[in-house]
């Protein structure tokens, strides 16, 4: 990444703030997993009923830990090789680690009320945001004569952006089934698909 001239920050700080909030953050999302402590149960069979019930919060669950882990992994596949970035690049981490902290209340949201609308409208929110945020990363992250938008995006985050968006559309009419639409990202595996210009969050 070519550098502004001006203020210019340590890119190992940057890294290391960024791996221990996913850390937390990717920790965090199980902790919503859970029987209330005053559950009577009597029977294995009632048990088992109360474990079946928390398929929808598990569902939330491993969609947004493999999206963080997809995430984490970008961010390091893309990092520029200098060892230090700028004010922006900067700027624009600290707004995209936001909105990774924010994963967990979402994703405990549409865990518990996935069946309301607006439980998965902030979820997919929360899910936009950390893809046109890493799409603007990426394109901080080459040279100026090599950026492009097409490049940065690639192949698989315009597919998880409009997963999001077909997500809100069907929560319009069958809220619970919203959030298996986040499971066509993986036609991004497919080797069919394109995997665009530098890198892809896979």
């Amino acid at each position: 990444m070519q550098s502004s001239g001006r203020s210019l920050f340590p890119k190992a700080r940057v890294d290391a703030l960024s791996d221990g909030i996913f850390a937390f953050a990717m920790t965090l999302l199980v902790l919503d997993i859970r029987l209330p402590d005053d559950l009577p149960l009597t029977s294995a069979a009632e048990l088992t009923a109360h474990l079946v019930s928390l398929s929808h919060q598990m569902l939330t669950y491993v969609i947004s830990f493999f999206v963080l882990g997809a995430f984490w992994r970008s961010g390091i596949e893309i990092r520029p090789t200098s060892e230090r970035v700028d004010r922006h690049t900067v700027r624009l981490a600290l707004l995209f680690l936001f909105f990774v902290t924010t994963v967990p209340f979402s994703s405990g949201l549409v865990g518990r009320y996935g069946g309301l609308a607006p439980a998965v409208v902030v979820y997919a929110g929360n899910m936009t945001m950390l893809a046109v945020l890493t799409i603007a990363i990426r394109y901080l992250d080459v040279e100026p004569r090599h950026r492009s938008l097409r490049g940065a995006a690639g192949g698989v985050l315009p597919l998880f952006i409009a997963t999001a968006i077909l997500s809100v559309l069907i929560s319009a009419v069958a809220p619970r089934q919203a959030m298996y639409a986040y499971l066509l990202t993986g036609l991004a595996r497919l080797p069919f698909w394109p995997r665009g210009g530098y890198g892809a969050v896979d």
